[in-house]
Order: structure tokens, then C-alpha cells, then sequence
């Protein structure tokens, strides 16, 4: 689990960083800083997953699953908007997008299940 947390961090920043420079999806700033805190949030747990580190109670990570269900999912659709679904490049890139979306929801659904058996 460790290569995991060392292959997601920097494909997170780089793709954070991306969020705040190029404005090509035109999403409003405050957005991008609560998706910028929801992500520290889910790399904490991602962390404690890999590391097998219990961080918060059980029921934190059990709230917090939503918030990054419901991040995601709006985040998907105020950007899928601007794709030509016609294009097999941009049909691609949403199958690789939501693979990675449902593992990081697997990941922290995963961690609030096990981190009862960590120290």
C-alpha cells in the first residue's frame, strides 16, 4: 500500500497545482481550495492506510466518505460538461479518471473498516 501513497501524493499536487494555474475549467477559487482540503483530508487517510497508522476515530472517516463522494461527483460533472464525448482521447480520459475516483473512495471506505487493527 505504501507505492500507492507514493505513486497518488504527487499525481494529487501535480493535478491540484494544475487546478490553480491553467483556469480551464473555470471553477470558482473557493471550490478549489474546500477540493484542495477535501484531498489533504483523504491523503491523511491514504497515509494511515499505507503506514497502518490510526488517525481519528472510525466515525470521522465514515463522515468524511460523502464529502468526498459528493466533491467528486461535482467536480466530475462541472467538468465533463466541457468534453466531446465523440472524441475516443476525452472517452479515455473519463474511464481512467473514474477508475482512479472509485479507488480513492475504496481507499478511505477501506481504511475506516481496518484501522481498528492498527496501533
Amino acid at each position: 500500500m505504501e507505492d500507492t501513497f507514493f505513486i497518488l501524493a504527487p499525481l494529487e499536487i501535480y493535478s491540484q497545482y494544475l487546478g490553480f494555474t491553467a483556469e480551464e475549467w473555470e471553477l470558482p477559487i473557493w471550490w478549489m481550495i474546500f477540493s484542495l482540503l477535501v484531498y489533504v483530508v483523504f491523503f491523511v487517510a491514504l497515509f494511515g492506510l499505507a503506514f497502518s497508522k490510526r488517525i481519528a476515530p472510525s466515525n470521522v472517516w465514515r463522515f468524511y466518505l460523502p464529502i468526498l463522494i459528493s466533491t467528486d461527483v461535482f467536480e466530475f460533472f462541472s467538468i465533463i460538461g466541457d468534453f466531446n464525448m465523440s472524441v475516443l482521447r476525452n472517452q479515455i480520459i473519463i474511464m481512467i479518471w473514474l477508475s482512479v475516483i472509485f479507488f480513492t473512495w475504496y481507499i478511505v471506505y477501506k481504511y475506516q473498516k481496518v484501522m481498528r487493527y492498527f496501533s
